[in-house]
């Protein structure tokens, strides 16, 4: 592979590697050639062996080779060079940056000799030691590579230093150099009525009780108090505005592969942003941490038994509590008795659904807090959700119906912001089809067993049936793999299919062997495979709330 890095100026340069652009910028010459080195030098060292590269200068291009353990030394010009471009039109460096040397000299190498190249002095690097990540093969785009935007005798500083040390001196002699002073100016001053008098950010106006009645033409008690008026009442700017015109988005730093590895081997001299498959992350987290306008609804549903119906309602739940935080709840919604409570992490206590519905009344109650729920709750420790169990009592005649879930949901929305609901396997059932009702976000489970994808089509044409066809269109559909075998390509694509036709998005989860035995969940213990595929399925969720 021949690595390219164009010199645009003294300060900004664009390195080439494979499909990737890293921008790269250094408060003077010197430092920038410093960042272009560490640059070659970390790429090497993922590759594992010595770099072919070109420095393209205004009339200067210098053929080089970068090794793993940062010596630069000059190569001979080849084939593969002869087609390379000069610097492209519109990138037109600075006066102040002057051709160093003829293409592909032989420098002597000895300090002071003018003939000498200033990009072949070895270098000492940091060894990068960790594994080159997936993403690497589907690079794209460009990334920005910050040098320190430090004075000029604190530049000279670093200049030959691209180690991580050499890095973190010039970020302190950054932040060490006085900030310029700035006097305020004297606002204008505005005019003012005899007895209006005024402060900052606020329009004060002796306006009383009698100059309202006046207008509306009646006659009212006197008052002296004074009628604030908002202080964008008068077309002036507001602290909201101030702030919508400074707020900024901070730039994302990569802490993952050859990215992150250079970001913390210069103490974020250079800082690319993350690769792609980081950036997917970044911005899936994003997806799910977003704010909602109010407590939302996540209906699990599937007619057969052994659809993986609390398992993924389990795996739902953990994965919002443990990314966006607490407010979340599991709550098994079973008519009868459902296994939701098992599955979670055991408390000393037997109280379920039944029970809080006994004492609800107490819970409706204008001073009710969360801490009132929890004699009823059994929460999940650092999965950061709770569990609301159905009734376990075998041999109890209590059940759920519609009106009693009802009662239920709307207490239950006053403290959990999202509430993941397990179902039963009855689409008779009164309380299951409130719950369907309920939904901001359906999601279908099936295993790839054709019993059970087979209930899922069946069930989605009763919904449609029913006049559901809304929260149909509208769901998620999760295909859970059952096996560790793989899985079959025509089924596959039959699935996908079908379900794809009627639901928003389909998607995967791999076999996970902890689920097997059917103990409760231990978020340790779930592989880190499955963790990611549940983050991908709670994504899709999310966006549909």
């Amino acid at each position: 592979m021949i690595a390219q890095a164009r010199i645009t100026s003294d300060t900004r340069a664009s390195v080439h590697l494979d499909n990737e652009v890293v921008e790269v910028e250094g408060a003077d010459l010197s430092e920038l050639r410093a960042n272009v080195k560490q640059v070659f030098i970390t790429a090497a060292q993922i590759e594992g062996s010595a770099l072919d590269v070109v420095i393209l200068e205004p009339g200067a291009r210098h053929f080089l080779r970068v090794e793993p353990n940062g010596q630069i030394s000059p190569r001979e010009a080849g084939p593969e060079d002869e087609d390379l471009p000069a610097l492209p039109t519109g990138e037109r460096p600075s006066s102040s940056l002057q051709p160093s040397g003829g293409a592909a000299a032989a420098p002597s190498g000895r300090p002071g000799d003018p003939t000498a190249s200033p990009w072949d002095a070895p270098s000492s690097a940091p060894t990068y030691t960790g594994e080159l990540p997936v993403a690497r093969t589907h690079r794209a785009g460009r990334r920005r590579a910050h040098g320190t935007h430090a004075s000029a005798h604190s530049a000279a500083s670093v200049a030959s230093a691209p180690s991580a040390s050499s890095a973190t001196s010039a970020v302190s002699a950054a932040s060490a150099a006085p900030a310029p002073s700035s006097t305020p100016g004297s606002p204008p001053s505005a005019p003012s009525a005899p007895s209006a008098p005024s402060s900052a950010g606020e329009t004060w106006r002796a306006r009383t009780a009698d100059d309202d009645a006046a207008e509306a033409g009646t006659a009212g008690p006197r008052t002296s108090e004074p009628v604030r008026q908002r202080p964008d009442d008068d077309g002036r700017p507001t602290l909201k505005d101030l702030q919508a015109t400074t707020a900024r988005k901070p730039k994302a730093k990569a802490a993952k592969g050859w990215q992150g590895f250079l970001t913390r081997a210069t103490g974020g001299v250079i800082s690319p942003r993350p690769g792609r498959r980081e950036q997917y992350e970044i911005d899936r987290l994003e997806r799910i941490r977003r704010p909602l306008d109010g407590p939302r609804n996540i209906v699990v549903v599937n007619l057969k038994g052994g659809a993986h119906k609390t398992t993924a309602s389990l795996m739902i739940a953990a994965t919002l509590g443990v990314t966006r935080g607490g407010n979340v709840l599991a709550w098994d919604n079973n008519e009868t008795r459902g296994t939701l409570g098992w599955r979670g992490i055991p408390t000393d206590h037997t109280r379920t659904a039944v029970d809080l519905l006994h004492d609800l009344d107490r819970m409706k109650a204008p001073q009710a807090s969360a801490t009132d729920l929890d004699p009823f709750m059994r929460p999940q420790g650092a999965m950061r959700f709770d569990i609301l169990a159905s009734d376990e009592d075998p041999g109890s005649a209590a059940s759920i119906d519609a009106e009693a879930f009802t009662e239920l949901n709307d207490t239950l929305s006053r403290f959990y912001r999202i509430k993941v609901i397990d179902t039963g396997n009855n689409v008779r059932a009164s309380n299951w089809m409130a719950a369907v009702r309920s939904a901001d976000q359906l999601v279908i489970i099936s295993t790839v067993r054709e019993d059970t994808f087979n209930a899922a089509a069946w069930m989605i044409d009763e919904l449609r049936a029913t006049g559901l066809q809304t929260q149909v269109e509208h769901a998620v559909t999760i295909l859970s793999h059952s096996s560790k075998g793989k899985f079959d390509p025509v089924l596959r694509t039959r699935l996908m299919n079908h379900f794809g036709a009627h639901t928003r998005a389909v998607t995967e989860v791999p076999y996970e062997h902890q689920f097997v035995d059917g103990s409760h969940l231990d978020w340790n213990r779930v592989s880190s495979a499955t963790k990611e595929a549940w983050l991908d399925a709670t994504a899709l969720i999310i966006d549909g709330m």
